[in-house]
């Protein structure tokens, strides 16, 4: 079985149903380099930032302000300048699939990618997130990519085997 079909066999559940959640996949960091690169790395990615005007709070200078009115807004929450902030980005493509809009939580240490189920998603469109996972865990080799917490075991050490196969056979 070719592996696109063999990864949407495999996860369909987690992407095809849109059940009204926004489910999380976590990419965490041990170097906080690699947060402030891997949001880069996905704003260059993206054609357009689908959250009205995005913005984060600025510790520093007590006050809401926009996203783009810093170079690297990842940079302040990393430093703890500022704190962890959310946006949706949409227009990302690797390898012929067109991601759905996914959002993004930058925290100091992780990126939370949160998406809507639904139609959207197929198999080319999962195996284009799961490119854009391995990118964004080639920044730190001590990277590691997991589902949100309080999902059911099963779920998770499924969503990892796959994942694991995945790099594995990406690897090659």
């Amino acid at each position: 079985m070719k592996m696109t079909t063999r990864l949407w066999a495999e996860l369909h559940d987690l992407f095809d149903t849109d059940d009204g959640s926004l489910p999380e996949v976590r990419v965490a960091y041990s170097d906080p380099k690699a947060t402030i690169a891997g949001y880069n790395l996905l704003r260059k990615r993206a054609s357009r930032i689908v959250t009205d005007n995005p913005s984060f709070w600025s510790k520093t200078e007590k006050e809401e302000r926009p996203v783009d009115s810093v170079l690297n807004a990842a940079v302040l929450v990393v430093s703890g300048e500022a704190e962890a902030f959310h946006l949706v980005l949409g227009g990302i493509q690797l390898g012929g699939g067109a991601i759905p809009d996914i959002g993004v939580f930058v925290f100091p240490d992780q990126l939370c990618l949160d998406y809507r189920m639904g139609t959207a998603w197929g198999p080319h469109e999962l195996e284009a997130f799961f490119a854009l996972l391995a990118e964004l865990t080639a920044l730190d080799p001590q990277a590691s990519v997991s589902l949100e917490e309080g999902v059911l075991a099963e779920i998770a050490d499924r969503f990892q085997q796959v994942w694991h196969r995945w790099v594995a056979a990406h690897a090659a």
